[in-house]
């Protein structure tokens, strides 16, 4: 058998309905909205932005009822609606607003904007424009901001959207170099072996029979296609996933991009391979959908991506990418909570995203050293996957915090309320009692390279990240949510901790420090080598930047229970299913 190969052409699917207009005497409706503009911050002004840089907008619908609401009270697993969760149809009818989709997606093919397409909720309608078209549209003008090694453009001010019901405009402020770090599967230096599949199974308690009946999206950039040879032969090779087969695989392509180094690197499909091995290794009976999207783009925050994974009626996403850092709040520099994000909660559709691989920096920017936490991982709407090492200790199966100098799972403290449902076993350092903020991540897998997969034909390991936590973390929910009745199923972060305080045997808690004696999540660059015959003074070390120093001085340091590298821990699927039946 071979992989499906499908198809879905998006944004003309509407056809004549698209040129309906309203009746000429009506004046047309407009909205405004103005640009959060946190990441400006520590920039100044620098002239006006180039006409020709190309923006990728995102245009939220408000939803007819609170959705807000409802997805923060879904969220609470003490919540009394906490499971009365929506099907795709009942949200559209509840929340959708197709009309003015439509109208909206009319006025940007007038304003000769490309690539345009519509969420089958009716709420997300976005597209491709430059920064001229984008001033004509929306009569605002865009300015070019600068500290002198950042830049960003912003429009000047509020933008006047002419169209009514208008929630958010999504990627009007943007990084002129966008840098997806967590997209961007390295090689990872810590030292242990690479895991075929099944052996890989055997160390993470993985249960048999795992993913029947479910459905893993993974959202991966259009730039960076697997080879459909190289799933083939991680499924033909030693060891295979019992039970996983090439037709549980498919592609669905939302966008069109040569190979390329948009999400940071070229790898020519090295992510695409690694998110469908880990799931096909952790949930080997689930079917697995690589979503090709335009993600890594300036000032993209995966929400049409995100729009796009939901309208494939998902039972899990999983997001492999850090769009960027958060140094105050959410809202200051990505602004309201995104629609996808809401809909997955109330769909009952768990949504996994990565810490991050930049340490206790959350996510790297040239020029700041200070700790920070990634988005969307602080989001409370969504699951943060934190990295572990999985390998051998004197021959048994052990786990400790992924550090391995360059590369660290990302994790902290945010600025964000913590939510009700964050609090796990025991009165430790982060209790409620003296932390009164998000903390992340939330759970962690393996994300040293331990599993073997094939990439051009190659068997090779020691490549991961965050990224390929998330993936391994979404499979597990799919694999237990398999096997457990809809009203026990794991649907959010707050699922999580409710199965941490009441079956805490229910994960594994990587307690203890990987094979270099790292416990926490701060880098400690390699120092660059100097010329041969140096005789000049050292240059100066990169300065250590430790994350949680209010709890913790030496900063964010694995422990006994919840901590801020690994989070609650790594999940045993077997004592899940156990403790859920």
């Amino acid at each position: 058998m071979t992989l499906q190969r499908s198809l879905l052409l998006v944004g003309c699917a509407y056809g004549a309905l698209l040129l309906c207009a309203a009746p000429g005497d009506a004046a047309p409706a407009t909205s405004r909205f103005s640009a959060p503009t946190g990441s400006l911050a520590g920039m100044h002004p620098d002239g006006a932005a180039n006409p020709k840089t190309l923006l990728h907008i995102a245009i939220e619908l408000q939803p007819k009822a609170d959705l807000d609401a409802l997805a923060a009270a879904m969220s609470d697993p003490a919540s009394p609606g906490h499971r009365m969760t929506l099907t795709r149809d009942a949200f559209v009818e509840r929340f959708g607003r197709a009309p003015d989709a439509r109208a909206l997606n009319t006025l940007l093919k007038a304003n000769s904007v490309s690539d345009i397409a519509t969420a089958g909720d009716g709420l997300v309608v976005g597209g491709i424009l430059t920064v001229e078209q984008a001033e004509h549209l929306f009569h605002a003008t865009w300015s070019k901001w600068t500290d002198g090694t950042r830049t960003a453009l912003a429009p000047a001010g509020p933008l006047t959207v002419p169209a009514p019901n208008v929630r958010d405009v999504r990627g009007v402020v943007v990084a002129t170099t966008p840098r997806l770090n967590d997209t961007r599967p390295s090689f990872t230096y810590f030292r242990g072996d690479w895991y075929e599949p099944a052996r890989f199974r055997s160390m993470t308690d993985a249960v048999d029979g795992g993913g029947s009946g479910q459905r893993i999206v993974v959202v991966e950039d259009a730039s960076d296609r697997f080879d459909t040879n190289d799933v083939r032969k991680f499924l033909t090779a030693e060891g295979p996933p019992p039970g996983a087969t090439e037709r549980s695989v498919s592609e669905r392509s939302f966008a069109f991009k040569s190979p390329s180094s948009d999400c940071g690197r070229d790898d020519r499909g090295q992510e695409g391979a690694l998110d469908v091995d880990a799931s096909l290794t952790m949930a080997p009976l689930a079917e697995t959908i690589a979503a090709y999207d335009d993600v890594c783009s300036a000032g993209n925050d995966g929400t049409l991506a995100l729009a796009r994974a939901l309208d494939l009626d998902p039972t899990v996403i999983v997001f492999p990418f850090t769009v960027g850092p958060v140094d105050g709040s959410i809202a200051s520099r990505y602004g309201q909570t995104t629609i996808p994000q809401l809909e997955a909660i109330v769909r009952g559709i768990p949504l996994v995203v990565p810490a991050g691989d930049d340490g206790a920096y959350g996510y790297r920017e040239a020029g700041i050293e200070r700790p920070r936490v990634a988005w969307p991982c602080v989001s409370p709407y969504v699951i943060c996957a934190g990295g572990t090492q999985l390998g051998d200790r004197d021959g048994v199966a052990d786990e400790g915090p992924w550090n391995d100098d360059d590369h660290a799972t990302g994790g902290g403290i945010s600025r964000e309320p913590r939510p009700a449902w964050q609090n796990a076993p025991g009165d430790f350092i982060f209790s409620t009692a003296y932390v009164k903020n998000r903390i992340v991540p939330d759970v962690a897998g393996d994300a040293a390279g331990h599993l073997r997969v094939y990439w051009h034909g190659y068997g090779l390991g020691g490549v991961g990240g965050t990224s390929e936590s998330a993936s391994l973390v979404g499979a597990e929910l799919a694999a237990i949510n398999s096997l457990v009745a809809p009203g026990r199923r794991l649907l959010t972060a707050g699922d999580l901790y409710a199965l941490a305080r009441t079956a805490p045997a229910a994960f594994r808690d990587v307690s203890r420090e990987n094979d270099r004696g790292w416990k926490d999540n701060t880098l400690r660059p390699r120092r660059k080598a100097l010329p041969k015959n140096f005789r000049g003074i050292l240059p100066t070390p990169a300065p250590l930047v430790r994350g949680c120093t209010d709890q913790q001085p030496d900063g964010c340091t694995v422990t006994t229970g919840y901590d801020a590298v690994t989070g609650i821990g790594s999940i045993k699927e077997k004592s899940a299913v156990e403790a859920l039946r």
